[in-house]
């Protein structure tokens, strides 16, 4: 007869020989799924895709997690600009949803719709289906208030891109008061409602508001993706074109140095929004007295610029000849002069 210390030794080794093999057998078994997640995370879109795909052909899956994977391959699709079957993996995640029955999982699937129809430039679209989201909720005892803002915010979103700039302002205030309840007040939501409300007041030309907002907007991008991240960065953008239009000059110089410090670090990042800044600085040094590094700034833009042409270099042309003159190079500032006309008056391709 086998003694129970026996029994007990031969199943602590059968557990060390077969804990390889079913970890082994586990990671096959989701590997699509694993791999998935994984090229999502490095937006590898191409290759999320087709593993989303694969795991959508495997019908061990609860109508929950498939509704997922749906979502998640209709942003694989419509990141690479793919929007048509996008829109396709949307409505199948729709119709899903509600065959299962669940309320969230049902408004959760619209809220991808939304993205997509955005993405298309069908704003009207957009905003029926955000309107069915909150007809949705409202018929809740307990609406969510996270998907409300959200909704806000993308609705904000439809309407500032369809030219309604009061409803978006709007929107975007109701998306702010929503985020915060639901969220916080220190939430990356809360920054993207306050960064839209701060945009728009700037172009409203209520200056005051525009940096109240965009400072909030700021500090929370600061703190919750780091200070040189995109969304920072562009608040700061804003803060600065919203103090040099309220004429605090030496505040905007300050701003404008520090997102052209920013952009200088980050990697890949868009050189025609470097150069746009480079030209609004060099003309505010160049209001300072600040010759010579107005002059370095616009010799650096003007080299990006004349690749593309447009108002823009017709612009930073027009300051380099006002530098010229006031470095007493007359004849050089008249022939800049003469270029920027040109340009200005070329037809925009």
């Amino acid at each position: 007869m086998i003694s129970i210390t026996r029994i007990f030794r031969l199943g602590i080794r059968f557990a060390v020989w077969v804990t390889p093999h079913v970890k082994e057998w586990h990671r096959k078994r989701n590997l699509n799924v694993s791999e998935a997640e994984r090229h999502l995370g490095t937006r590898n879109w191409s290759e999320a895709e087709k593993h989303l795909s694969a795991a959508l052909t495997e019908r061990r899956y609860s109508s929950k997690k498939r509704v997922g994977f749906l979502l998640h391959l209709e942003k694989a699709q419509r990141m690479q600009g793919k929007l048509n079957q996008a829109e396709q993996t949307a409505r199948a995640a729709i119709e899903l949803a509600v065959a299962s029955g669940g309320h969230a999982l049902h408004a959760k699937a619209m809220e991808g719709l939304v993205d997509v129809q955005i993405s298309q430039e069908k704003y009207s679209d957009a905003e029926q289906t955000i309107r069915e989201i909150a007809t949705l909720e409202a018929g809740q005892s307990q609406p969510d208030r996270a998907r409300l803002a959200t909704c806000a915010r993308k609705l904000g979103t439809a309407l500032l891109k369809s030219g309604r700039k009061e409803e978006a302002f709007e929107a975007f205030q109701q998306a702010a008061t929503l985020a915060e309840q639901a969220f916080g007040a220190n939430h990356v939501e809360t920054a993207q409602s306050l960064s839209q409300l701060g945009m728009l007041s700037r172009q409203h030309g209520n200056h005051a508001e525009a940096q109240r907002c965009l400072r909030r907007a700021l500090a929370i991008h600061q703190e919750t993706s780091g200070p040189e991240s995109n969304a920072a960065t562009e608040a700061l953008y804003n803060l600065a074109a919203s103090l040099e239009q309220s004429g605090d000059l030496a505040g905007a110089v300050s701003e404008y140095e520090r997102v052209l410090s920013l952009k200088a670090r980050q990697v890949g990042g868009n050189r025609e929004e470097a150069t746009d800044v480079q030209v609004h600085l060099a003309a505010l040094y160049l209001k300072g007295g600040r010759i010579a590094p107005a002059r370095e700034l616009l010799m650096q833009a003007i080299g990006t610029l004349e690749r593309r042409g447009g108002p823009q270099l017709a612009r930073a042309l027009e300051t380099f000849a006002d530098v010229e003159e006031r470095m007493g190079h007359t004849e050089e500032a008249k022939q800049w002069r003469e270029r920027a006309a040109e340009i200005g008056a070329a037809p925009v391709s």
